[in-house]
């Protein structure tokens, strides 16, 4: 019987690489988010291709039929997903971060940060103007990101879903620790001037107590305001009683969407303005007509 007992070993060893490589790739899979979660899907099944490869070694060289054919194929693919997987990566790293630039030198800068209570849900176009004016939008929700996402009508920054399920973007009710986690880092990531939009109150209660919650949400209220950033929290009527919603409200300023709007919208006129007068008290009369311009449109 035909054996080659070094290329046997050879495939061994490699079948033991690529059972480790699949072991780590599954495990970047679930603690990842896109991009990094596809380059992490497609390094899973490059690795799988590569295993699949170093077996077909191990069996190549205990057996007399030739199946050379079979690992060339494994592994040319295997090389292949991950070279193109990594240069699409590159790519999408090179234009996430020019678009940052981009917007900071046309889009004014949010004017204003504090935490807010709204009493009905967030409109799209008022997500879509606030978001338009930030550093990023980060959506925490009860709904799954697809569903939201195709409701609204935008694809937000960042996105938690609220859920007892594992999957993706998914943290439970109870791990308010990993909420936190997760809400904090994006401030950090994306600096001042963020937007967190937050829906799913009640669902918190229901795995929580009352002064649990609280905490959590003075605590992120906290931290968005000392990142100058803003904070909605969508309260709707009813599902506290009278005492608890009068607690947060004492924290949250309740405010109405079109009043937040017409904040916003006045004082990035007034700042737009004055920094045309400003420029016009210069001499410089064009650049002080270009700005009022870009205030009357926002």
């Amino acid at each position: 019987m035909y054996q080659n007992i070094p290329g046997a070993l050879a495939g061994a060893v490699l079948t033991i690489v690529g059972l480790h490589l699949i072991w780590m790739a599954f495990n970047y899979y679930k603690g990842l988010e896109e991009p990094r979660k596809s380059l992490a899907r497609r390094f899973l099944v490059s690795a799988f291709l590569f295993t699949m490869g170093a077996l077909a070694t191990t069996i190549d060289s205990l057996i007399e039929a030739r199946i050379w054919f079979i690992m060339a194929i494994f592994y040319v693919a295997s090389y292949m997903i991950l070279v193109v997987s990594v240069g699409f990566h590159l790519k999408t790293l090179q234009s996430r971060q020019a678009k940052p630039s981009q917007s900071r030198e046309k889009v004014p800068i949010l004017p204003i940060s504090g935490a807010y209570a709204f009493r009905k849900p967030a409109s799209p176009k008022g997500l879509a103007y606030l978001s338009r004016f930030s550093s990023g939008l980060l959506v925490v929700s009860r709904t799954k990101k697809e569903l939201w996402v195709k409701e609204h009508q935008m694809e937000p920054d960042g996105f938690i879903w609220l859920s007892g399920v594992e999957g993706e973007n998914a943290i439970g009710p109870t791990k308010l620790h990993v909420l936190q986690g997760t809400i904090l880092r994006f401030l950090k990531e994306r600096g001042k001037k963020a937007v967190v939009y937050f829906e799913g109150i009640e669902y918190l209660t229901i795995y929580n107590d009352f002064s649990t919650v609280a905490k959590f949400l003075f605590l992120i209220k906290d931290h968005v305001i000392s990142n100058n950033s803003v904070l909605i929290l969508y309260l709707p009527p009813g599902i506290l009683d009278k005492a608890q919603e009068s607690i947060l409200l004492k924290e949250f300023k309740e405010k109405r969407e079109e009043e937040l709007i017409r904040e916003v919208s006045q004082k990035m006129v007034v700042a737009l303005t004055e920094g045309g007068n400003h420029a016009g008290s210069k001499g410089a009369e064009g650049e002080s007509g270009a700005s009022e311009e870009e205030a009357e449109k926002a």
